[in-house]
């Protein structure tokens, strides 16, 4: 069994979708599964999905009819057997450590859910917004 869960809700992120996946396949932390859940989009999603599952089996893809984002979700967390489930969005970027701090900090700590604060970027990289979160 992993000891994370990461679900990624996918819908029209084709633009974004390569970095997002690049960032959670390059992580410290390796004993994870990537559950993507695909909401049949109208740009190349599916392609970009299918390059990396082909390359990691981590990987694995749900595809659903247009069901909206709640309910990928919660098709992924059912699917799901990690200990821990960790959320990504399409459209972010997980910094390469980010699951070895969160395991270090949930397995030393007394704590039920963690967050982290995270950077509000432009098209080209640029760091426009920082955004402190509990």
């Amino acid at each position: 069994m992993p000891v994370i869960s990461v679900v990624m809700p996918v819908y029209n992120a084709g633009k974004y979708l390569e970095g997002a996946i690049c960032s959670i396949l390059s992580q410290t932390f390796f004993d994870f599964e990537f559950i993507i859940s695909y909401d049949e989009s109208s740009d190349d999603s599916l392609k970009i999905i299918n390059k990396y599952q082909k390359i990691d089996d981590r990987i694995i893809l749900l595809e659903g009819n247009n069901q909206g984002l709640v309910k990928s979700l919660n098709e992924a967390i059912k699917l799901s057997k990690g200990k821990y489930v960790a959320r990504m969005d399409a459209d972010d970027i997980a910094t390469f450590d980010r699951f070895e701090k969160q395991i270090k900090l949930l397995e030393n700590s007394d704590l039920d859910i963690c967050g982290g604060h995270y950077l509000s970027i432009d098209c080209n990289g640029k760091i426009i917004d920082t955004n402190l979160v509990p």
